[in-house]
């Protein structure tokens, strides 16, 4: 069993200035985007090592609609859960989502939330 990196994901006040600093001045290439003015908005960055995904404030699957920020990608979700032991830091059991993953969500002792993701063949 192997947790690899995916990404990072970063809720953004002012989406346009956001992107303007991961892209402009971090050199950031824009690797994926979506959304429209004002609508849920978002793109993927990539510094070459990394992945950052920044978006507007959506409704977001997890907790109170908060938006995991580190993203694992897992190749068998369902045996991965299964070596999680029950308890309150689960916070999602596994499901698809909605962007056309499957994933389950759990939560440090500090609140922090890291996703658990199969990707089903996509980066």
């Amino acid at each position: 069993m192997i947790d690899r990196f995916h990404h990072l994901f970063i809720a953004v006040a002012d989406f346009d200035k956001s992107l303007a600093f991961y892209r402009d001045t971090l050199g950031w290439q824009v690797v994926a985007d979506w959304g429209q003015d004002g609508k849920g908005r978002g793109a993927v960055l990539s510094g070459g090592g990394i992945k950052v995904v920044i978006a507007e404030e959506h409704l977001a699957k997890g907790a109170n609609g908060i938006q995991p920020n580190v993203h694992l990608d897992i190749h068998d979700i369902d045996a991965r859960f299964k070596k999680i032991p029950k308890g309150a830091h689960i916070v999602v059991e596994p499901e698809e989502t909605h962007w056309g993953t499957r994933w389950f969500v759990v939560r440090d002792p500090d609140g922090n939330m890291i996703a658990f993701e199969e990707l089903h063949g996509r980066d």
